[in-house]
This record gives structure tokens, C-alpha cells and sequence, in this order.
């Protein structure tokens, strides 16, 4: 049993399973309506073929019945002016089946302007939600609140998602009505990262860019297994997250609590949404750069600062100014000789130096590896190293001695990814 009563299988009130076509529920007032003319129809008509009207709970339904309901009493209709024009009338007269096809008309009419209304509500809450992640001022910010903001449009559940060397890794997920169990799908995705390949229809999002409308998710193979049991869904709707033209992420969402099928409106909903997501990822994704790069040169400045001070206190002379005869003079600086005697980044290996330069272009270890077509293993492996031999504690440390030193020494530092050797002394 799930949170407000509602099972795995999404039982009707009476009990009876009522997944299979379900769409945006009727309100209460349009729902009366429609079963006030139906009722009318089966006064007038009867007989089995009647649609019944305690099957009408969503626009699909409802638009369904009135459509039955026409075609019988047009029938009728028929049949009454037949008798008229025969002289053997002892039914209803045809002004009784018009009014009522009239009736029905006004149903349709009235259900088709509601349907309007609220699919133009449902553009108006994707405007607002995008409204919303504007003030999100990192990609984690922005992933936290983007799963919630999914759910205003409409939706009850969402997953955000990140693609990562073709495997499919869920960042963040939002129940509408039951934290625990939005952990307990989260923790399922993790745990089990699906491989995108041919076997999984989210495989179409990267390949063609496209969103897509999945039913009958328990007994489909083709979805991701354990995301699909943990969730119970039955039916959802996934877009793709798109930043510079390729896909970074997934966006899924259904509607479990309101026991429905999605249909392509609730689809285009999402895409829609998506597209604004991406250009959003975009905006934090280069505040992130930028954020890194102050503390980069932060750290940088940080770093010059103490080499200045341990030159000091190394035993070295404070800097004078020299005419140019004393500059072919040998320097008495302690600090100035290790650095001299220290070698391209202290005794750093050419590909610990490649490692180095790339991590001060702020690639991850992933990128790196890529880059030098190497395992992630042996990157970190590097990166053990480095610190190890810098003294550093971490790796911006690591690049702010490293950067202090090559200074120090009057050097140009390269740091362009996938440039080979160190950059020519000044």
C-alpha cells in the first residue's frame, strides 16, 4: 500500500483495475454534466450499446461517450422521421432526438473549451516553473529545484537525470507525496546505473533528440528494470536535458497519485519545460566555471603571496632593484635555488606534468583520462603522485604551488588542454 491509500496497481473506487486510458480527470461540475445528457440518451434510446456513464472520469472518456451518444440518437432520429414520413409514428417525435443532439453538442463544445483552458494553464505553469530556477546560481541549486518544479506543471513524480559515459545515473528525485519513497527510486537508479544501449527506449533521446511517451511500464522489458519496480509506474513521459547540442540528462515524469496514462499533451508539457531546463544547466554550468576560476586566482595570489614571505624567512635577501650589470650575478637566495635546481615541476614525470596542466585547465579525472587515452585509475594515480611530491593537500593547492613556483622561476605556464611539454622560460 503507497501513501493515501493507493496501490501498485492504481485501483479504481469500486476496486477494479482502471489504469489503461486514463486521462486528465473531469471536474466535478463538467463530469455532471456529461452524465446529465447521457442519462438523457439512455431515457430516450436505451438498450445495451448505451454508453455507461459511471465509466466517465477523464476528457477521453467523456468525449468518447458524447461521440457514441450522437451516432445513437442520430440513428433514432432517422428512424423517427422514417416513421413520420410514413404515417406509422408511435415513438418520440424527431424535435425530441434534435433537442437532445443539441445537448450533446453543447457537452462536447463545453468540454473541448475546458480542455483548452487547461492546457493553456498547464503552459502558464511552465513559464512560472522556468521563472522559478532562474535564481538557482549553481548546477547543484538548479538540479535540487528542478525535480520539484517538474512536479508544478501537473506532474506527481519526476526524475533529473545526468548521462555519463553512456550510462544513465539519476540525480534527484521528487514524490509529490512521500520524500522516503523518492529515496528509495533514487537510491534504486543509483545502485544500478543502466547502460544506454539498444535495449532501453531512452536510448531514442540521445539517438534522435526526442522525447517519448512510454505505457504499460511493468510489462514492457525495454525500460530501465529497476527504476521501473521501486517506482510501480505505469505510464510516463521522459524528455532529454540538451546543452550545445548534446544530451547530458534525462527529465522523466508521471502522474501516479492522479491514476492516469500520460497522453502527447502532457509530453509536449514536458519537452517544452526541458528546453528551458537545458538553457538553464547552460547559464550555471559557465557560473560554475566562472565561480572556479575566481577561486583559482584566489589561490594563485595566495600562493605568490607566501612564496614572497618564505623567501624571507628561508634565509634569502628581500628583493632590491638591480642595475643590468649586477644581473649576471649569482643570486644568494635559498628559495631562489630550489627553485632553480628543482626541474620542470619539481622533479614531476612528463606525464605528471601533462596530469598537472590539464587539472589546471580544471578537467575532472574522467576528462583527463579521456584526453590522454588512459584509465581514470592510473589519472588518479598521477594526481597521488603530484600531491605527494608538491606538498599539497588537495589538487587546487597542488596547482597554486605549482603555478607560485613556475613564477617564481620567470616561467610561462601553458595550461591549454591537450598541449604537450611545459611552456618556454620567459
Amino acid at each position: 500500500m503507497r501513501p493515501d491509500g493507493a496501490t501498485a496497481e492504481g485501483l479504481d473506487p469500486e476496486g477494479q483495475a482502471s489504469w489503461s486510458g486514463r486521462g486528465v480527470a473531469l471536474t466535478g461540475e463538467h463530469r455532471e454534466h456529461v452524465i446529465g445528457v447521457l442519462e438523457g440518451v439512455n431515457a430516450l434510446c436505451g438498450g445495451p450499446e448505451m454508453p455507461v456513464s459511471g465509466q466517465v472520469r477523464d476528457y477521453p472518456t467523456a468525449h468518447a461517450a458524447l461521440g457514441e451518444s450522437w451516432d445513437l440518437v442520430l440513428d433514432g432520429m432517422k428512424t423517427a422521421l422514417r416513421e413520420v414520413s410514413a404515417g406509422i409514428s408511435s415513438g418520440p417525435d424527431p424535435g425530441t432526438y434534435l433537442s437532445l443532439l443539441d445537448d450533446i453538442k453543447r457537452a462536447d463544445h463545453a468540454l473541448l473549451v475546458e480542455r483548452l483552458l487547461y492546457r493553456d494553464a498547464a503552459f502558464t505553469r511552465v513559464r512560472d516553473a522556468l521563472a522559478m530556477l532562474r535564481r538557482a546560481e549553481s548546477t547543484s541549486a538548479l538540479i535540487e529545484q528542478a525535480a520539484e518544479a517538474t512536479c508544478s506543471l501537473g506532474f506527481d513524480r519526476s526524475i533529473l537525470s545526468r548521462i555519463e559515459e553512456s550510462s544513465w545515473i539519476p540525480e534527484n528525485v521528487w514524490v509529490d507525496r512521500d520524500r522516503h519513497w523518492a529515496r528509495e527510486i533514487l537510491d534504486a537508479g543509483r545502485a544500478n546505473p543502466q547502460v544506454l544501449d539498444r535495449t532501453i527506449v531512452e536510448t531514442e533521446m540521445i539517438r534522435r533528440k526526442v522525447s517519448i511517451l512510454v505505457h504499460n511500464v511493468q510489462g514492457r522489458p525495454a525500460v530501465n528494470r529497476p527504476i521501473a519496480e521501486a517506482s510501480k509506474s505505469r505510464s510516463y513521459a521522459a524528455a532529454p536535458l540538451m546543452a550545445d547540442g548534446v544530451v547530458v540528462g534525462f527529465l522523466h515524469a508521471d502522474c501516479y497519485y492522479q491514476q492516469r496514462d500520460l497522453d502527447e499533451f502532457d509530453r509536449r508539457v514536458l519537452t517544452t519545460f526541458a528546453e528551458g531546463l537545458g538553457h538553464a544547466l547552460g547559464r550555471t554550468a559557465m557560473m560554475d566555471r566562472l565561480a572556479s576560476i575566481r577561486v583559482g586566482f584566489d589561490q594563485v595570489a595566495g600562493a605568490l603571496a607566501a612564496a614572497k614571505d618564505d623567501r624571507i624567512r628561508l634565509g634569502g635577501p628581500a628583493p632590491v632593484a638591480r642595475d643590468n650589470a649586477s644581473f649576471g650575478g649569482q643570486s644568494s637566495s635559498s628559495y631562489d635555488d630550489y627553485l632553480n635546481n628543482a626541474g620542470d615541476g619539481a622533479n614531476l614525470t612528463r606525464r605528471e606534468l601533462e596530469v598537472l596542466r590539464l587539472m589546471a585547465a580544471g578537467d575532472t579525472n574522467g576528462r583527463i583520462a579521456r584526453r590522454l587515452v588512459i584509465s581514470e585509475g592510473t589519472v588518479k594515480s598521477h594526481v597521488k603522485h603530484i600531491l605527494r611530491k608538491l606538498g599539497a593537500a588537495n589538487r587546487a593547492e597542488a596547482v597554486s604551488r605549482w603555478l607560485g613556483m613556475e613564477h617564481e622561476r620567470g616561467g610561462r605556464v601553458t595550461t591549454t588542454p591537450g598541449a604537450r611539454g611545459m611552456g618556454s622560460r620567459a
